[in-house]
């Protein structure tokens, strides 16, 4: 864009959205307005009273509220059309800028130091007031910092901005691009090596040196300034369990520690007496330690290495007086607790970079084991508050509005980071944190909290504000998609504590054209295989759609492929063994892989699950969405979670049966099929998936965004998925609409994804969508057998094993024929409860279900509210079904048998 077409206030808007279009994050300032003298004043309240003028955000939230949102933009250029256009800089838009300020002679300096450090290269480059530039380089990660580079050149990089062409300075010229280097004529270059060095954060407080004579006045006392009672007494009080069991061992003379644990423990107990009583001396405090360690009958450590390891300790405790006299002398220099970061700081430059220890008004901190968060008291003296330091340098929000701080320490000369929401570090949970490592105990975790929220007070307006993901999925208002430690979108950060493995499973491998040639190998086997690769796709689409979870089932003999074609659908997004729920799971488990999986597929074995029931409650967890609590990633239980999952399941038996729930049973699609038919294709199958896998989800949720997720194109989505579920022949219209979620997935997917024609390819996908139904319709109507087919079933099962419950000497007797006669005088069998749990296995149905319907027709009898007697067989209790006999079916006086035994229900004759 030449600056003479950006002369005029109208193209104030053009510029914006074209750099909105390059990818660069707009915002609108207030612009200089000449008054009847001729001067330029700002346009803000504050008028000629103003010190930025031309420069400071129309918006409330300033540089926060940058967007490349065209919509947004216009709107903006509609209520402000002469407002000066600003560019967020850094990783928001991928461009840092150095500011060459002409007044205060930066122009010149960067001439001089690009004749002695190098020259820069040709990149994007505006003209500014007086002759002054910005110079626009590739984001490297550049402070936003006044002087970074020297006197007269600034810095703007991540949470800076700078005024864009065609904007009005307030000396009346207008920004504009040099000729030949505006964005549209030049690529943007990398920033030289001595730039981006010189504007990176400053990555640590620098530790004042020595004086030239400073000596180490500290010596181990020749003799005690404390009496052995004083010293027993100080060396137990100690809040650390540890430390007052060796301190009573040490006493009592007993070993001080077992076999094997000598090196580490001896060391650093020593340390603990030395630290402990420097006013003890070394024969003394050997004294106490000789019978200890002659106790422990160790050749490397006997009483003369614990003489030498107390002289290494007498070291290193000298060592930290003099650095904490160091400390406190520098601290006393500057008149007081006041550091270097105060709070009536003005200077950009004077604030800390993201990874600097930062300190607090009344605080200071020293990067040392000595003496780590401390204050003055009252007295002048300084007080220690931790052992070590310990801070927050950043903070930012989830989508549900959880606010979340970045807290580190040292622990073993090595800096340690834990991001944890913030309530984590404002009640007792702070603790947690001791367990890895921070210097916090109980005595001084109330301080350390003092400390903190002083310190983020204080720093609040620098600490970086950023996003933070801790879901895979789509973020609330979908425009952003997180797979593993990938966001898909608009960019945040991603923290899922304790799901290393989940994260490494969803990281893509192998070759992209390999996965494609894989997962097109498999859905042209058969419409079953190619709902299964389109499901895939369709896990995601359920949060579009505003629909709930479903499942999809498909059973059928073992090897036929069932595993094979379900494992396509998780190796779009990641490795399929990784992502596959399997071993002995629990209902919270089962939750928990549920919410972690939000809008990615889940896969279930259920040959791996070994309580039979967890498939059903499966169906029902993801039919219903009724359960009351939810497990979380960490393992937590959370009420009401809410989550949205695709569960695919495969075995050899079918998922559904009579008594299952109607919402399970609605937003269940079961099939029986043999998908590939060939155990060994299943095989190479799982075996190519595992090296090649995860490239397709990324790839189709990018084109998902391009085209569909804005608020106009979405209900364009839904109207294809409305026109689709009209053709969806299934039970139940809600079984429709989920078919139909497929069959759209498939049409996506071989678009976005295979780049198929969009005609052709949604004629295919409702091909193979209707001959899936077909086959859900058939399983449905299979599963969907009545009470009345149910006890035609039971009786068929009695028929044909009659003998064994006519005769009292059966092997292993299924159940017996009972004495008692129900009210029209029709006899009663009594089936033991292990075997009508196989026949309802066997008819596919429900017990519960089923018993309670034939007890409201009067085929089976109910006791005192249960649906089962206790029967009495030689002498033993055992637990039945009584249900009244089909004469006509069984034809009881056609085989008498031998005399029967007396049979007796529990308590009556």
């Amino acid at each position: 864009m030449d600056a003479t077409h950006l002369d005029s206030t109208a193209s104030l808007e053009a510029a914006a959205l074209e750099y909105a279009g390059r990818g660069w994050r707009v915002f609108p300032c207030y612009e200089p307005a000449r008054i009847p003298s001729g001067a330029l004043i700002c346009t803000c309240p504050k008028g000629e009273r103003c010190g930025n003028t031309g420069k400071h955000p129309h918006t409330a939230n300033g540089v926060k509220d940058a967007t490349t949102d065209a919509a947004i933009i216009r709107e903006w250029w509609r209520q402000w059309p002469t407002a000066n256009v600003a560019i967020a800089t850094g990783g928001s838009s991928g461009v840092d800028v150095v500011d060459a300020d002409a007044k205060a002679d930066g122009v010149t300096m960067l001439l001089k130091l690009e004749a002695e450090r190098g020259a820069l290269p040709d990149t994007v480059t505006a003209r500014t007031s007086g002759g002054g530039c910005h110079v626009y380089f590739r984001h490297a990660g550049m402070v936003s910092r006044a002087g970074s580079i020297a006197p007269g050149i600034d810095t703007r990089g991540d949470g800076g901005y700078v005024i864009a062409p065609p904007s009005l300075h307030r000396t009346g010229e207008r920004y504009a691009w040099v000729e030949g280097l505006g964005p549209h004529e030049m690529p943007l270059a990398e920033a030289p090596e001595w730039i981006r060095n010189a504007a990176q954060p400053k990555r640590s407080r620098s530790v004042p040196a020595l004086p030239a004579n400073t000596v180490n006045a500290w010596q181990p006392p020749l003799h005690d300034a404390v009496t052995e009672a004083q010293l027993r007494k100080r060396l137990r009080a100690t809040s650390d369990s540890k430390h007052a069991a060796t301190v009573e061992r040490m006493l009592a003379g007993e070993a001080l520690f077992p076999s094997g644990h000598h090196d580490d423990n001896l060391w650093a107990f020593i340390s603990y007496l030395r630290f402990k009583c420097p006013e003890a001396s070394d024969a003394t405090l050997l004294r106490l330690l000789g019978p200890s360690v002659e106790a422990m009958a160790c050749d490397d450590h006997d009483v003369r290495e614990a003489a030498r390891l107390l002289q290494r300790v007498n070291a290193e405790y000298a060592a930290s007086r003099a650095d904490s006299e160091q400390v406190a002398s520098e601290l006393s220099g500057r008149g007081g607790p006041r550091t270097s970061l105060t709070a009536d700081s003005s200077s950009p430059g004077d604030h800390p970079g993201t990874d600097d220890w930062m300190a607090a008004p009344g605080y200071a901190i020293y990067d040392g084991q000595a003496l780590g968060i401390f204050k003055f008291t009252d007295k002048g003296n300084l007080s220690t508050i931790a052992s070590a330091p310990i801070n927050i340098t950043e903070t930012g929000e989830d989508e549900h509005g959880t606010c979340y701080v970045t807290v580190r320490w040292l622990y073993g000369q090595r800096e340690r980071v834990e991001t944890v929401p913030r309530a984590k570090v404002s009640g007792s949970d702070i603790l947690e944190l001791a367990g890895r490592g921070a210097p916090l105990t109980s005595n001084n975790s109330k301080r350390v909290q003092d400390f903190l929220q002083a310190q983020e007070q204080h720093s609040h307006a620098i600490l970086p504000r950023v996003r933070i993901f801790t879901q895979s999925g789509w973020s609330h208002d979908l425009r952003s998609f997180v797979v593993g430690r990938q966001v898909i979108g608009e960019p945040g950060r991603v923290i899922m504590p304790g799901d290393a493995a989940f994260l490494d499973a969803l990281k893509p491998a192998g070759s992209a054209d390999e996965h494609l040639r894989l997962m097109l190998a498999v859905r042209d086997k058969g419409p079953i295989a190619e709902m299964a690769w389109a499901a895939g796709f369709a896990a995601p689409l359920l949060r579009l759609l505003a629909m709930r979870s479903m499942c999809l089932s498909v059973w059928g003999p073992s090897g036929a492929g069932k595993s094979a074609v379900q494992a396509i659908t998780t190796s779009v997004w990641g490795r399929p063994s990784g992502l596959k729920i399997s071993g002995d799971v629990s209902s919270a488990a089962l939750q928990g892989e549920l919410a972690r999986h939000r809008d990615l597929p889940t896969w279930v074995d259920d040959t791996q699950l070994t309580r039979e029931y967890m498939t059903s409650l499966l169906a029902y967890l993801v039919g219903t969405e009724t359960s009351g609590a939810r497990a979380t990633q960490t393992g937590e239980l959370r009420t009401r979670k809410t989550w949205r999952s695709l569960a695919f399941i495969s075995g050899e038996k079918p998922l559904l049966q009579v008594g299952g729930a109607a919402g399970a049973k609605n937003r269940t699609l079961e099939v029986c099929a043999q998908p590939l038919g060939d155990v060994a294709l299943a095989s190479l199958t799982h075996q190519g998936l595992e090296k090649h896998h995860g490239h397709a989800g990324p790839l189709f949720i990018l084109e998902l965004m391009a085209r569909y997720t804005n608020t106009d194109r979405l209900e364009k989505l839904r109207e294809q998925h409305r026109q689709l579920a009209f053709k969806m022949a299934t039970e139940t219209a809600e079984q429709a609409r989920y078919a139909a979620l497929l069959v759209l997935a498939d049409v996506l997917a071989r678009t976005l994804v295979c780049g198929e024609e969009e005609s052709r390819a949604r004629a295919a996908a409702l091909d193979a969508g209707q001959a899936f139904c077909a086959a859900v319709k058939k399983e449905s109507r299979e599963t969907q057998a009545t009470a009345d087919a149910a006890y035609d079933f039971i009786m068929g099962f009695v028929a044909a094993n009659w003998l064994g419950f006519s005769q009292s000497g059966a092997f292993k007797r299924p159940g017996m024929v009972l004495d008692e006669k129900d009210d029209t005088g029709r006899s009663i069998v009594a089936i033991f409860h292990t075997t009508m749990q196989e026949i309802a296995r066997e008819g596919r149905f429900d017990t519960r279900q089923v018993l309670t319907e034939l007890v409201m027709k009067g085929l089976a009898l109910k006791d005192e509210g249960h649906l089962t007697r206790k029967v009495s067989v030689e002498g033993k209790r055992v637990r039945a079904y009584c249900v009244v006999l089909d004469d006509a079916r069984v034809e009881m006086g056609r085989t008498p048998g031998p005399a029967r035994e007396t049979r007796t229900v529990e308590g009556k004759p």
